[in-house]
């Protein structure tokens, strides 16, 4: 019997929850411009930046993405830094570049994502190209 090699397909599943969270988190970007006319609305854009950060640089560090960490660090990260250093009281603008990059990212984790599942289909192709030809082979071995 033929020692066969099952090929691995790449797992899908976090990559997809976490385009789903940056669909959500891309669209409280809608509310940073309501908070120039409300501004009870700009606490919840801080919670959620605060909250949503540590798990999107985690996925990044297991989808090894350190390009997109060290341009969060630079983009995001040091502009919030010297803005509470020197000019707190423009703490507010320092989200603009937090939902830039998720916007950014949100586009950019839907082509993985795409990349991702083309791949695996080209793998289960394969697979059922080898199923096939072996199938042939058989039906002809047995004719003989």
């Amino acid at each position: 019997m033929e020692n066969v090699q099952t090929p691995i397909l790449e797992n899908t599943s976090r990559l997809d929850k976490f385009y789903q969270y940056l669909n959500y988190e891309v669209s409280s970007s809608l509310l940073y411009l309501g908070t120039w006319f409300i501004p009870m609305f700009m606490p919840l854009l801080f919670l959620a930046a605060i909250i949503f950060t540590p798990y999107m640089l985690f996925i990044l560090y297991k989808e090894e993405k350190k390009g997109w960490i060290i341009f969060f660090v630079l983009s995001t990260i040091l502009p919030i830094i010297f803005l509470s250093n020197f000019y707190p009281s423009l703490i507010a603008i320092g989200l603009i570049p937090f939902y830039f990059f998720c916007f950014t990212l949100r586009m950019t984790a839907k082509e993985w994502l795409k990349e991702r599942r083309s791949r695996n289909e080209l793998v289960l192709q394969k697979i059922r190209k080898e199923n096939k030809s072996n199938e042939f082979e058989d039906v002809f071995e047995m004719r003989k």
